[in-house]
Order: C-alpha cells, then sequence, then structure tokens
C-alpha cells in the first residue's frame, strides 16, 4: 500500500539503463529504498551501450531478492528515445501513470508520493517532475550568489530545506524536465509518447510537453518532491552538442512561442521566492551587494563609492553594476569592488543598493532582479510645491512613490558610516516573503504595461542563425559567442 494511503494512482517507474555504471548504482539503490513495490511496478531497460553485459550484470545482482522489478535489455541500441518508447509503448501494460527516470539521479524519500499527488490534484495536470540540483527550470536553486560554482547536491538541498515551506506546493512551468518525468498514463494511450524526429535524444521532453499543452494541459514542478541530477553524459565529443542546438532548432520551429514563454514563467509564472531561494540560506558568512549605478555617475560619486566600500568591511563583496559607459571610469575609481555591465549580470545578491534620485521605472524594474532587499539613498523624495511642478515631474514623483514603497530603508543622508550600518542590518534581516511577493508582482507588472518588460511570439534571427550553426559545427557556435562576449 502507498505511503499516502491509496489516494493516489500506482506508478511504473522506468529507469532506462545506458553506461554510466556508478550512476546507475546510486540510481538503483536509491529506488529500491524509496520507492513502494508493494504498490508501484520498477522496470529497468538495458539499452545495449559499451558495456551492456557489466550493467547487466551490475543490475541483476542489485535487483536480486526483489521479484517485483523487472530487467529488461535490448537486442540492439535503440537511443533514449526508442528505449523509453519501447518499454512504455509495447512492454508496459499496467495502465500506471508512468515515471521516466534517468540512470544519473538520485532519488529522495517521499519524492514519488508527492509527484503523483500532485498529478491528481487537477484534471489538468499531465506531466510532474521534481526539484533538483540540476535540471534548468526546475533548478533549486536557479538564479546563484555565485553563478561559477555549481549546484552541488548539499547546496540545493539546503536551500530546498530553507524555503520548501514558503513556496506554493506546486508551479505551472512551460515543460517539465526529462530527468524525472511523471506523465498521464492516459495522455500517453491518446498522444503516444516520445517523437522519433528526436532521437537518440535530447528535447524529446519539451516537445512531448508541448504538444499536449496544446491540447489543455500542464507541465508542472513539483516544489516539496526532490530528486538529484548528477547530470552524466551520454554523448561524447560533438555530437552531445550538435543533437542539442538541432533538437532546439526543431523545437521552435515547431514551437516559436517557447522562447517567449519560458520569459514569461521565469518573470510572471514562477515564485519571486524561488526565483531569490539561494538568499534564503547563504551558507556563508558574507553578504553580497549590488550598487547600482546611473549613466551620469561622475569621478567624485565613484570615489565616493571607494570609501563606503571600504567602511563595509571584508565581510561584504561589493559589486558594481554600471552603464558600459561607465565601466571603464568605475573599474580605474573604485577597486575596492567587483565591476560588471547592467547587460552582463547573471547572479542575484543579498541587497541591492540604488543611489537616488531615481527617476526612471526601467531601473527599478531592474531592480526588483537584483536582490530580495533594497536599500535607497537620496536627498529625498521631490518636494514640488506649484501645481506647474507637481504635472512637469508627475511622473518622476511616481517612481519615486513607488521606490519609497517597496524599499527596505530610504536613507536621506550622505554619510558613508551610517550607510555602511544600514547595509549589514538590512542584510541580517529575515526575507518578508509576503512583501518580496509583493514588490516582485507590481513591479513586473508594471513593466509589462509600460512595455519595458515583454515577451517575443517567435526566436530572434540571431537565435536561429546560432543554433543552426550550433548543430553544424558546435566548435564555431562556442567560438562566435566567445568573440561576440568581448
Amino acid at each position: 500500500m502507498s505511503a499516502v494511503g491509496g489516494t493516489r494512482r500506482p506508478v511504473t517507474v522506468v529507469v532506462p539503463l545506458y553506461d554510466d555504471l556508478k550512476g546507475i548504482q546510486q540510481c538503483v539503490e536509491s529506488v529500491l529504498d524509496h520507492v513502494d513495490l508493494d504498490f508501484d511496478r520498477i522496470i529497468l531497460s538495458n539499452d545495449r551501450g559499451p558495456r551492456h553485459e557489466e550493467v547487466e550484470a551490475l543490475v541483476l545482482r542489485l535487483i536480486k531478492g526483489h521479484p517485483e522489478v523487472t530487467y529488461l535489455s535490448n537486442d540492439v541500441n535503440l537511443g533514449f528515445v526508442g528505449n523509453c518508447n519501447r518499454v512504455v509503448l509495447e512492454y508496459d501494460t499496467t495502465g500506471n501513470d508512468v515515471l521516466l527516470l534517468n540512470s544519473d539521479t538520485i532519488v529522495t524519500a517521499g519524492f514519488l508520493d508527492e509527484m503523483a499527488e500532485v498529478l491528481t490534484l487537477s484534471p489538468s495536470h499531465g506531466v510532474i517532475t521534481a526539484r533538483s540540483n540540476n535540471a534548468t527550470l526546475a533548478s533549486i536553486p536557479d538564479r546563484r550568489r555565485l553563478p561559477r560554482q555549481p549546484r552541488t547536491i548539499d547546496h540545493s538541498a539546503r536551500v530546498h530545506a530553507a524555503v520548501v515551506d514558503l513556496l506554493p506546493r506546486y508551479t505551472i512551468a512551460p515543460v517539465a524536465m526529462g530527468f524525472c518525468f511523471l506523465i498521464r498514463r492516459d495522455l500517453i494511450d491518446r498522444y503516444g509518447l516520445f517523437d522519433e524526429a528526436f532521437a537518440p535524444g535530447y528535447g524529446e521532453e519539451n516537445d512531448f510537453c508541448l504538444r499536449v499543452n496544446q491540447r489543455g494541459y500542464a507541465s508542472v514542478l513539483a516544489n516539496r518532491a526532490l530528486v538529484f541530477h548528477t547530470g552524466s553524459t551520454s554523448f561524447s565529443g560533438d555530437r552531445g552538442p550538435r543533437l542539442r542546438f538541432g533538437h532546439e532548432k526543431l523545437l521552435i520551429e515547431r514551437y516559436p512561442f517557447y522562447v517567449g514563454a519560458l520569459g514569461y514563467f521565469y518573470q510572471r509564472g514562477r515564485d519571486p521566492v524561488d526565483t531569490f531561494a539561494d538568499a534564503f540560506d547563504r551558507g556563508d558568512d558574507v553578504i553580497r551587494l549590488a550598487i547600482d549605478l546611473v549613466q551620469e555617475s561622475t569621478d567624485a560619486v565613484l570615489r565616493d563609492i571607494e570609501d563606503f566600500v571600504h567602511r563595509l568591511g571584508r565581510g561584504v563583496v561589493v559589486t558594481l553594476i554600471t552603464p558600459k559607459e561607465v565601466l571603464a571610469q568605475a573599474r580605474e575609481l573604485v577597486p575596492s569592488a567587483l565591476i560588471t555591465a547592467q547587460s552582463r549580470v547573471d547572479s542575484l545578491y543579498d541587497v541591492a543598493l540604488a543611489l537616488g534620485p531615481i527617476y526612471d521605472l526601467a531601473r527599478l524594474v531592474r531592480l526588483n532582479e537584483l536582490a530580495p532587499r533594497w536599500i535607497l539613498i537620496d536627498d529625498g523624495p521631490a518636494r514640488n510645491s506649484t501645481w506647474s511642478q507637481r504635472v512637469d515631474y508627475h511622473r518622476i514623483e511616481a517612481v519615486e512613490r513607488i521606490a519609497q514603497r517597496f524599499a527596505d530603508r530610504w536613507i536621506v543622508i550622505d554619510d558613508n558610516e551610517a550607510a555602511a550600518r544600514a547595509v549589514i542590518e538590512v542584510a541580517e534581516r529575515e526575507i518578508d516573503p509576503a512583501h518580496l511577493r509583493l514588490r516582485w508582482t507590481w513591479l513586473v507588472d508594471a513593466g509589462l504595461a509600460s512595455g519595458i518588460l515583454g515577451y517575443p511570439l517567435r526566436p530572434s534571427r540571431g537565435r536561429r542563425l546560432a543554433l543552426w550553426i550550433g548543430a553544424k559545427s558546435p566548435r564555431a557556435s562556442r567560438f562566435l559567442r566567445g568573440v561576440l562576449n568581448r
């Protein structure tokens, strides 16, 4: 009997096997530990890789004493798509919902009960995926305070534990991730499984999700389920990148709205607690501060910022985010801070500090994405005493009121010592999820209504060209990206 008392449907867990012996052992052991074999079924399908005999010997040893587990071996290599299709469409006749689980995963307690329960919460839930350390839009954390460092299993487990009770039970997404892919069986019966155009692999799960979404079924992240993904690859050399580029090109040709759907999800579909999850449990004693600059920054302002950085002390790492026109000037006059262009920001921060006055809604929208906490430093809100001034400056006043409403601190002072103390004090506060959600939603909606934010109906020509080049020559694609990013 299921751990949830039979309130969900039984599941057939299908694990396609290829060549990663260490990953296969970890995966199978974890599945045997955390799947109820009195209620669910497990099928392990060996796709005749280069070490298929070693894989078979390992798996048969691991499942010895578990007659409920089925082992299959293909006569020839079918590829991931063919292997999954064979098991699900030809072999499994149980009528169960189906979980496709990569062999480079490690499942955790309760993962399957939670995913299967989420699948039953709405008749429109078609595909469910778990959260993970390595699963693109299902990764937790997604944006990181240290983006160059990988999401380790320990890191993701710690962050997930910190925010799981703050997140909604599930989140609707454009697609579910194929590493852990629970499908409602009646969708398979009606629409089949993976399109062989995506053989041997990459992109097939996205195509399935978007295909059934066109018929009204949603892809869903089960936020309480956690499955680790080591991300080993089955394709050596350039073959994997060629397949990824080529299949993404095919995907956006079929579903040109997909690029825009991803943008909508990240800004409007996902809970902001998820967006800033890595700041809810920092995992270190360092405060990461972003200072947002404007184009009019003078040498005097930059020297003042250098003094401010020194007053913060070694426990605060400062990143100065500048317009490209100010980059060289900032590198020279603020050597104590990291310097990055506004167009290159790829991490999140514990606190964002904006030097006022803030006249521009676009700047507030940008600030919204930097950090869960804000500090604004200014001479104070505009004081327009005459009706002519109020009429002339009404937009500026409106932006200032919005900034003042959502700032964690508004400092009307030019005392660097006091400002440094404010940064430390604000950074040590607990993040208020309700305030964060209100701020995020309000500013994203304002950005959309004003045209500052928007989602393309189709991918750009540049992206299509990049995918075409990548499908032909991944090395040429990497070289071009390097040239363009210099």
